[in-house]
Order: C-alpha cells, then sequence, then structure tokens
C-alpha cells in the first residue's frame, strides 16, 4: 500500500497491516514485537502482573509498551523511521520527557512515533532484541521455524479471555517470530539483562507465554535449543535451580558469542 497515509486511524490489525505494508515499500523487512505481538498468540492484553524477580518474589506493575512495534535490519532502522514520519505518524516532541522514551521498567525503542499521545510505533533493532535470530528478508523463502506470518492458521483465534489471536486477512503481510523463537529470545534477554531493571520485564512476559501459549500447536519446548530448554522447562516446573541455569546459559552467552551480558539499552533521545 504505497499510497498509505496516517491520518488518525484506529490501531487495530487493519492498521498494522498498513504500518507493514509501508515499510515493505521502503524495502524494510520487518518483524512484529512488543505487547501487539503477545496478542497473536493469545495472551490477553497485560497492564498488572506479578511475577519474579531476581530471587524473590515480588509485585510490580509493568506498563507494557502502548501501541505497536516492530523488530527491523539495524542497517534499515533510519530508513523506517524516514517512511513512517513522511507517512504521517506523528514526531516526538517531548524528547527525553517522553514516557515511551525514558520508563525504567520497559526497555526503550530505538526510535518511535507517535499515533495519539498514549500510542506509538516503536522501532527496535534486530541486534538489541533477535539477535541470534537468522538474518531475514522482505520475501519469505519457504517455511521457516523461525518465521510465520500473522495470519498463520496454527495460530489462536480469537477468544474470550485470551488475545486478538491471528489475523483474520490472509493477505496480510505482517510476519512474527514463531513462539518458539520468541521464547529463546526472551531467555536470551533475560541473561544479558540478568540483575537490571528491565530482567523482571523479561520475566513477566515469559511467564505469561508459559501460562497461555506453552502446551499449543505454536509452541513445544522439545524444539528449543538445550540451553534455553533446560531453563524454560526449569522454570514451569518451579525447580530452584532455574536461576543455576539461568546464569550458566549467562556465562555462555558472553563466552561462546562473545555478547556483553550487562549491555544496557542506548536508545536513542527522540
Amino acid at each position: 500500500m504505497a499510497g498509505f497515509y496516517f491520518c488518525g486511524q484506529k490501531l487495530n490489525d487493519e492498521l498494522v497491516t498498513s504500518i507493514s505494508r509501508l515499510l515493505n515499500t521502503a524495502g524494510v523487512p520487518a518483524l512484529l514485537w512488543g505487547n501487539y505481538l503477545l496478542t497473536i498468540y493469545g495472551v490477553p492484553t497485560i497492564v498488572d502482573v506479578s511475577t519474579f524477580a531476581t530471587k524473590a518474589i515480588m509485585e510490580i506493575t509493568l506498563n507494557f509498551e502502548q501501541g505497536v512495534a516492530f523488530v527491523v535490519p539495524d542497517a534499515l532502522t533510519e530508513v523506517s523511521y524516514s517512511a513512517l514520519s513522511r507517512a504521517g505518524f506523528l514526531t516526538c516532541t517531548r524528547n527525553s520527557d517522553c514516557p515511551h522514551q525514558t520508563s525504567s521498567r520497559c526497555p526503550p525503542p530505538t526510535r518511535h512515533l507517535h499515533i495519539d499521545d498514549e500510542l506509538t510505533v516503536s522501532l527496535y533493532r534486530k541486534s538489541d532484541v533477535l539477535w541470534e535470530l537468522p538474518e531475514f528478508g522482505l520475501v519469505p523463502h519457504g517455511k521457516s521455524p523461525d518465521i510465520m506470518y500473522a495470519s498463520d492458521t496454527q495460530l489462536p483465534s480469537a477468544s474470550l479471555g485470551h488475545g486478538r489471536g491471528r489475523f483474520n486477512s490472509p493477505l496480510s503481510p505482517v510476519r512474527i517470530p514463531t513462539a518458539l523463537r520468541y521464547c529463546e529470545a526472551l531467555i536470551l534477554l533475560l541473561c544479558r539483562d540478568r540483575g537490571s531493571i528491565y530482567e523482571a520485564y523479561w520475566m513477566a512476559i515469559l511467564t505469561y507465554m508459559l501460562e497461555y501459549v506453552d502446551g499449543t500447536p505454536i509452541l513445544d519446548e522439545k524444539d528449543m535449543r538445550d540451553g534455553c530448554r533446560h531453563f524454560y522447562q526449569a522454570l514451569k516446573s518451579g525447580d530452584s535451580k532455574m536461576y543455576v541455569l539461568l546464569d550458566r546459559l549467562r556465562y555462555d552467552l558472553n563466552t561462546r558469542q562473545n555478547i556483553t551480558v550487562e549491555k544496557t539499552y542506548q536508545a536513542r533521545v527522540i
């Protein structure tokens, strides 16, 4: 939809589809991310959540990012931002005062524009959240264990008490990480942000994937990579050794891939 222009449309599947088409037209392959993605897997919209944080149980309130988010290749972040700006999405004027850029609970995006005062279109660099996922292009090459369409019939349909489910239109270009790869990414993000202010955020999301998506046709833990699977199974069973397994995986992540797990988000102030 090369002629799409944002003029206050409501955030729904149709708008998300239009954004995805807009990015495709700009030559940017993109994967859905964030809260909107969770609801497609079947997780209900979340505001308050109780979860584990570090080594104790605590009550926290997570303000999940409001709006819609996409993961894009690092080199195309600015291309994505420019395409969205030209299409009429609102440039943030609050700079460092914008709560979408300064939240201490939710990792901020690399770039964002506004739908309105409350809702944003956020962009995350692939290297920040999905670094282990193979590089992806505009055109998928056959069936993939890593990426699927948001309209795939394997995904749940909308149901009471769950998320919005899959997109109804089989022609929607919106693509998402498979639930398996998404859970692996959450575990790796937990490793990277262990002991930081974002650890509880990733744990909360993973806990909800366990509660609402585990055991469905789109998430079979036996297909996870070994280290992630061991931690996932320990978390699922409430095994007290789960943090030992997480620290072991974290060490492996640091040494095997030379990734600095203490890395913090270096989001640009828009």
